[in-house]
């Protein structure tokens, strides 16, 4: 009988936010489990910021590339561990680092498995050779679970967080601009095209932007333009207050991005778009409707798995083509009281 559960992802920040359904499911199910998450610091804080109450739930985050450098850094992490007395491992990375951890708790004897990430079916999708949707992120989390013997059914319901973070307008949209890959970035010209279209909704429409430290300046260039209405929190809030200001936000307009689930974790409806990456990779948002994804039809598309490779055309037409007003109009069809003023 499993007892004590390891369960291991470390990166990247919208995978490990993709795991908090599964694994709050799974202490919810099995209050007798204790469950330790080895995560990141940066997972560390999402963990602790939306499943705070968590009774059977330990957080361990941690800079794995730092601190446990190399096979030593590696092996002084597992004697760490194993002083837990774990009855099995989940693995929901599957990456260098947990194989090695894997194998030593191997010679123990100790249970674990291990995600399957489907790169055979999502090498068929961006190669156009099935146009399906793919078992999402979630799906394969709790295949992990099964196998070990803990099957989970996913019901964790995203709710608003406690905050005193105090929001300007009676409508308060989130705007997450930037991603890791330029295949999946609206173009700025283009975001600043959908925030003037949001601004004219009425007077009391206030735009958030958040970002990382590295965009702050740029963003503080785009808040120029209205600072009474567009608010810049990249860089000056913690990743908690992230959390706690999305939850109040009446929309979150993202990109493929760690935005996109962090919002989806806390309630927040989330109108993502979409070029080189494709839902059907199994990406999307928790909880989220399909009715706000906003991508375009091309044949070229999907490209990419995680938006990371070159246009073939040179031009980003998969994000260049989608208009402002067809985003803007996305966010707008669940505010009926909306009316663009001229």
């Amino acid at each position: 009988m499993i007892q004590r559960l390891l369960v291991i992802r470390f990166s990247a920040l919208g995978d490990i936010a993709m795991t908090v359904p599964v694994v709050a499911s799974l202490c919810k199910q099995y209050p007798s489990l204790h469950v330790t998450m080895l995560t990141s610091k940066m997972g560390e804080k999402i963990y602790n910021t939306v499943l705070a109450d968590m009774p059977n739930l330990t957080i361990r985050g941690i800079n794995v590339k730092k601190d446990y450098k190399g096979i030593g850094g590696l092996n002084r992490l597992f004697k760490e561990l194993k002083q837990e007395h774990f009855d099995a491992i989940a693995d929901l990375h599957d990456v260098l680092r947990t194989k090695w951890l894997k194998v030593r708790f191997s010679l123990q004897l100790t249970p674990h498995a291990s995600i399957d990430k489907g790169r055979a079916d999502k090498k068929a999708l961006i190669q156009h050779k099935r146009q399906d949707q793919l078992k999402s992120s979630i799906e394969r989390y709790r295949d992990v679970f099964s196998a070990i013997g803990l099957p989970v059914e996913v019901d964790f319901e995203p709710k608003p967080l406690a905050s005193d973070l105090i929001l300007a307008g009676k409508r308060n949209v989130g705007i997450a601009p930037f991603a890791q890959h330029r295949g999946k970035i609206y173009p700025e010209p283009q975001m600043r095209e959908v925030i003037d279209g949001l601004l004219k909704l009425d007077e009391d429409t206030h735009i958030y932007l958040f970002g990382g430290p590295d965009e702050l300046s740029k963003l503080d260039e785009w808040v120029q333009s209205c600072p009474q209405r567009i608010h810049n929190t990249a860089g000056r809030q913690m990743l908690g207050d992230d959390l706690r200001m999305m939850s109040k936000l009446d929309c979150m307009v993202s990109m493929d991005s760690a935005n996109m689930h962090m919002a989806s974790l806390v309630g927040c409806r989330v109108v993502s778009i979409w070029g080189a990456t494709d839902v059907r990779a199994g990406f999307y948002g928790y909880r989220q409707s399909p009715d706000d994804i906003v991508s375009l039809p091309l044949p070229c598309r999907p490209c990419s798995v995680y938006g990371n490779k070159p246009c073939r055309f040179g031009d980003f037409r998969c994000m260049t083509g989608i208009t402002p007003q067809r985003v803007v109009d996305r966010i707008v069809q669940k505010f009926p009281d909306a009316q663009p003023k001229d």
